[in-house]
């Protein structure tokens, strides 16, 4: 199945392009704290919650929003899916392994960034990126913490699992 172009380019189209080209320059300037692995597969993760979100919820016999112009999909879904999407997850585990909250500190730093998800998604909803039908805001606010909170899990247990590999492979090298 071939995905159409859009039927009219417009404010939402360019609003995915800027935000993509955007956020993929900030996560080439930024440095970067997580290893490939874990980048791999935060990002396959988040494009297949996407995928699925729309596919369950965006459709009959929910049909609580559609994106782009109709509720149909379209080329600039597939921008939206693998190029866009997952670069506020990517961030999210990027500058939480830069710190590293504890305690209520990682509590308030998933709810921030639940807020900082929420302002975007507020303001694609102005460029007509999202129209709710059903959806209301609140409930991606809950959406984001729930998927914040899985993609921080996520990456620690990643990178917990490939050093601990890493190690036990050195240790078995320097040991024979």
């Amino acid at each position: 199945m071939i995905l159409p172009f859009p039927e009219k380019f417009d404010a939402n189209e360019i609003f995915i392009i800027f935000s993509t080209v955007f956020s993929w320059t900030l996560m080439f300037i930024l440095p970067r704290r997580i290893s490939s692995i874990s980048i791999t597969i935060i990002w396959t993760f988040n494009v297949f919650l996407a995928l699925v979100a729309d596919i369950t919820i965006s459709i009959k016999p929910y049909d609580f929003y559609y994106t782009i112009d109709h509720n149909t999909h379209e080329l600039f879904d597939v921008l939206l899916h693998f190029f866009t999407y997952p670069t506020v997850p990517y961030f999210v585990v990027t500058f939480y392994q830069y710190n590293k909250p504890k305690g209520a500190k990682h509590l308030f730093y998933i709810l921030f960034c639940a807020g900082v998800a929420i302002a975007l998604e507020w303001i694609s909803m102005k460029f007509h990126v999202f129209t709710y039908t059903g959806w209301k805001l609140y409930l991606s606010f809950i959406t984001y913490v729930v998927v914040f909170a899985a993609n921080i899990w996520l990456a620690n247990f990643i990178e917990k699992e490939t050093k601990s590999s890493y190690l036990d492979t050195k240790y078995k090298l320097h040991h024979k």
